[in-house]
């Protein structure tokens, strides 16, 4: 009984997420960006815990049918971003100008499979996240 319990708990939590992500329209994988953590030399930041980092306001999805990254943005911001892969190489650089658009694409084409990291400054803000190609 329990074990029925606990799948069908996490069938409802999947069904939540899966409508949440699709619901507005917007196919794809999220990818969530953070502020990035500051370092110190080659350190991590101060000793101390970090304030809470925050999300980015932009909405990111990686679109693995058409292989690329989809920014979803309201405020007209301006974006330089940066991706980088698991050996922390940039393979990939621009930015974006929201100012007449809403929605842009990064192409990842390019780019083999492999998890990467993305790096977005807005505003004089960095924030990162990840995501990961398959063949």
């Amino acid at each position: 009984m329990k074990t029925i319990l606990k799948l069908s708990m996490i069938l409802l939590a999947m069904m939540m997420q899966a409508t949440t992500v699709f619901a507005d329209g917007k196919g794809g994988t999220p990818v969530r960006a953070y502020t990035r953590t500051p370092k110190v030399g080659n350190t991590a930041g101060p000793k101390r815990a970090p304030a809470k980092p925050t999300l980015l306001y932009i909405d990111i999805y990686l679109n693995e049918d058409a292989r690329c990254l989809e920014l979803f943005d309201t405020e007209g911001s301006n974006i330089t971003y940066y991706i980088y892969n698991e050996d922390d190489d940039e393979v990939a650089f621009g930015e974006i100008s929201f100012e007449n658009q809403e929605e842009a694409t990064i192409s990842l084409a390019s780019l083999e499979a492999g998890l990467y990291y993305l790096e977005i400054i807005v505003d004089g803000t960095s924030y990162e996240g990840e995501f990961g190609l398959e063949d």
